[in-house]
């Protein structure tokens, strides 16, 4: 075991305080209807700690990303080990929801950077 298996929760001991409550919503699982289709049982809220960021101008410029998109940071140790965001999934901070659009983990595995509109 080394330091780096450690570090997601260092860094999400150091900076818990800073980042606000939010949630991430997991899609239920998905059941035949019996007739070709399918529906969709009811989702599963993990709770997390996160910011609620804008892009800048550069990067959005660069990367063609719109002005609507937001930038969300989740710390990854607050969220339970089994939810790992996903595109299409739905994050709610401060009573709006987003969907997440793209989806990047830093190196050592401490955050979570989601893109969504």
């Amino acid at each position: 075991m080394s330091i780096l298996d450690d570090l997601p929760a260092i860094v999400g001991d150091a900076l818990g305080d800073i980042f606000r409550d939010g949630s991430i919503s997991v899609p239920g699982a998905q059941t035949t209807d019996g007739q070709g289709g399918y529906t969709v049982g009811d989702p599963t809220v993990s709770t997390c700690k996160l910011l609620v960021d804008d892009y800048s101008d550069f990067r959005r410029a660069s990367a063609g990303i719109p002005a609507s998109d937001r930038k969300i940071i989740v710390l990854a140790s607050t969220i339970s080990p089994a939810v790992v965001p996903t595109v299409g999934w739905t994050v709610t901070a401060s009573g709006r929801a987003w969907q997440i659009i793209a989806v990047t983990r830093d190196p050592a595995g401490a955050t979570y950077e989601l893109q969504a509109r």
